[in-house]
């Protein structure tokens, strides 16, 4: 097994003699301040027993052997130092990065997609990977996150998603186009039509977020039903985002999701108005 480093447990105990001697000289919020400096000045300090300092020793690494070890972090469970994810992501995209993607450790899979981002290079994995049981929800959650800003990407692998269980997340990326598509607009108006209970804000919302004004007939329909608060708000938001209005007045006094939220706003609305 390799022998790591504990950069952080170094800084530590060095940090915590300094605490220790003028614990009383400053507020929490200077401390914080203060620690933070100290880490970053840290990375720059000669360590004798690497012969430099913290980000020398990883900055002389190539970029395979970067990968390596934040895996053997991750797995000895030693404390991922900020300087090796720093040097990843000054890097860029490499290929050994982008082959973390055929990882199913949650972990390893999560840190990666913090270094990738929001890279065209992986928008076919990203997107294939939503359709993967190795994966779990926060994984596809950041996944869709990632998606949502270069949904023309991966257009096609969603439209394929949207009648399998990562329909959900190949809806909300869908709801994201610039480039309108009359397929993805159907799929998600069928979606909105289609939805129950806790589907109904949320295919509403995406409705909004696409902003094409066709949905308008279908969500003034739907809100003439006898929908819960919850749902009744995001169908105006989606209706008032489109250009559209509804000012019919509806008693919702007896939803216990209106209760909640007036209780929570000693009685106001959501938009602070004092309850009549």
């Amino acid at each position: 097994m390799m022998k790591l480093i504990d950069f952080d447990a170094k800084f530590n105990k060095k940090m915590a003699k300094e605490l220790e001697r003028h614990a009383g000289e400053r507020t929490e919020e200077e401390w914080e301040d203060a620690i933070a400096a100290a880490y970053e000045r840290f990375g720059d300090t000669f360590m004798g027993e690497l012969g430099m300092t913290p980000r020398q020793y990883f900055a002389g690494m190539e970029d395979a052997q970067l990968v390596e070890l934040l895996k053997e972090y991750l797995l000895q469970e030693v404390p991922v130092p900020d300087f090796l994810c720093a040097e990843l992501e000054g890097r860029g995209v490499t290929p050994p990065v982008l082959r973390l993607l055929e990882e199913t450790d949650e972990e390893l899979v999560l840190y990666a997609l913090n270094i990738i981002g929001a890279d065209r290079r992986a928008a076919a994995r990203y997107a294939a990977m939503l359709s993967e049981e190795a994966y779990d929800e926060h994984v596809k959650d950041q996944l869709a996150d990632l998606l949502k800003q270069m949904p023309e990407e991966v257009l096609e692998q969603m439209l394929s998603l949207t009648e399998g269980e990562a329909r959900p997340y190949a809806l909300e990326v869908l709801s994201r186009l610039r480039q309108k598509d009359d397929r993805a607009f159907d799929a998600l108006l069928s979606a909105f039509r289609g939805a129950e209970g806790d589907e109904l804000p949320l295919y509403a919302g995406y409705l909004a977020a696409y902003g094409d004004d066709r949905a308008l007939p279908h969500l003034l329909s739907k809100i003439e039903e006898d929908v819960g608060y919850v749902a009744f708000q995001e169908l105006k938001f989606a209706i008032e985002s489109l250009g559209g209005e509804y000012d019919k007045p509806r008693d919702f006094s007896a939803d216990p999701a209106y209760k909640r939220v007036m209780a929570a706003g000693a009685g106001t609305d959501i938009f602070g108005s004092r309850r009549k």
